[in-house]
């Protein structure tokens, strides 16, 4: 393997950039090219950085040539990505564009949108990081019968090739790891997720029952129920007061937005606009308080383990959540006994993944090892329930026991995710018979 000289990587860095179209990058995109070549990505275009930074923050990230001609392989390849499915929830992505935009957290996202595409690659293209240091300082870079057009042209054709082999698309998955940077800063960190959603996607499939809730008794309502006036029902009545939501929707007719004020602006200020308005009425919402209780053992030392315990957990605390969907459900994830040597970095990442999801909140997490009373984090005025293999305290409880054995650990993935599933279910269809006992 042969190293380009300084004065090669600067001739490459120049003329790549003139076939894109540009005179010189500012230094946003110059700095994160440079990182992703220290990356391992040698052969990336310079001027496919900055295009593909155009595209998705909507500003210039070069000096552009007056003249220069169309670089059709590029093009066709930036075309594709724009166009690959999923792409389009991609724009605009954590305020990359508009007048918000947020570019401190622009490179890790660039960084995760480049690492999913087919790699860049030509067996020239190698060079080592002082050398590439070195090169901008060179003023006249000789090409040393480096044919930079027949490289590009080499490279782009064996991206476009790969492309279309693989078949390439943004996945549900992919959009949340590209949308949260912060949260993938180690490598582990994104190997556990990937583990913890494919267990979670497994186990959504024997989750699927549907619970019929039976009413709630008086006392129940008497002593955990909040009472809350909402809408019910269908609409009940015309008027003048209400919400956007609630606009009738042939009001907007009168917009005219050619004009700076128009009849819609003018019944707005004389509360003239009609509204439906709904059938309302006064509904209890009961406060569950939910502790689904797992003593460790040794068992989760294999990381592969706990994404499969963390799946879980979030499958059933997300499953109570909807089943109860009008009540006030709050729900504590207790982890006990033994501590993995990964357990601290797993919980940082759960932690974090619940708040991404907005569900810090209804979630909590806690460990033994935190020396936190349990109680101290139950409502005094809420309905109790624990999940777990055993417990002692005065409350609803179902025995929940998360197989440890090594006859789990030796079933399928697909097997595993069906036991797990079917528990959940299990336990959840007692919870629901037993809503309304008295403790």
């Amino acid at each position: 393997m042969k190293f380009l000289q300084p004065d090669q990587i600067a001739f490459w860095y120049k003329m790549s950039l003139q076939k894109s179209g540009y005179k010189e990058l500012y230094a946003f995109a110059r700095d994160f090219w440079k990182d992703m070549v220290r990356r391992g990505y040698h052969a990336i275009p310079p001027g496919f950085i900055a295009r593909l930074m155009e595209k998705f923050m909507a500003i210039a990230e070069g000096e552009k040539l007056s003249d220069s001609a169309e670089f059709t392989l590029e093009n066709e390849y930036l075309n594709k990505i724009f166009s690959a499915e999923g792409a389009d929830r991609l724009e605009g992505i954590f305020l990359l564009s508009g007048a918000d935009r947020n570019t401190s957290i622009a490179p890790g996202i660039f960084q995760q949108i480049i690492e999913r595409l087919p790699s860049f690659r030509h067996e020239k293209i190698v060079f080592s990081d002082s050398d590439l240091e070195n090169s901008f300082n060179i003023v006249n870079a000789d090409s040393a019968g480096f044919d930079v057009d027949a490289v590009l042209e080499n490279i782009y054709s064996k991206a476009l090739s790969e492309f279309s082999r693989l078949e390439f698309r943004f996945y549900a998955d992919d959009i949340f790891e590209i949308g949260h940077p912060d949260l993938f800063d180690r490598p582990v960190d994104r190997y556990f997720f990937r583990r913890m959603t494919r267990a979670m996607k497994g186990m959504l499939f024997w989750t699927r029952s549907v619970f019929t809730l039976r009413e709630e008794g008086s006392w129940v309502v008497t002593r955990y129920g909040e009472p809350q006036t909402l809408p019910l029902g269908g609409y009940d009545e015309l008027t003048n007061k209400g919400n956007i939501a609630s606009l009738v929707l042939s009001e907007l007719a009168f917009i005219d937005e050619s004009m700076e004020f128009d009849l819609f602006d003018y019944k707005f200020i004389e509360n003239q606009l009609t509204y439906y308005k709904r059938d309302s009425g006064a509904v209890f919402r009961i406060r569950r308080d939910i502790v689904i209780k797992v003593t460790l053992t040794e068992f989760f030392e294999n990381e592969r383990h706990l994404a499969l315990l963390f799946a879980w957990c979030f499958n059933f605390s997300e499953k109570i959540i909807e089943v109860f969907v009008k009540d006030m459900v709050d729900v504590i994830i207790f982890l006990d006994g033994f501590k993995p040597s990964s357990l601290d970095d797993a919980c940082g990442f759960f932690r974090h993944f619940l708040q991404e999801k907005d569900l810090s909140r209804r979630i909590r997490l806690v460990t033994g090892k935190e020396n936190i009373d349990l109680k101290t984090l139950l409502r005094d005025n809420a309905q109790r329930w624990v999940f777990a293999e055993k417990y002692s305290e005065t409350c609803s409880f179902v025995k929940t026991e998360f197989p440890q054995t090594d006859e789990f650990a030796a079933l399928s993935n697909d097997d595993q995710e069906k036991v797990l599933g079917k528990m959940i279910n299990d336990s959840i269809e007692k919870m629901v018979k037993n809503a309304d006992r008295q403790i």
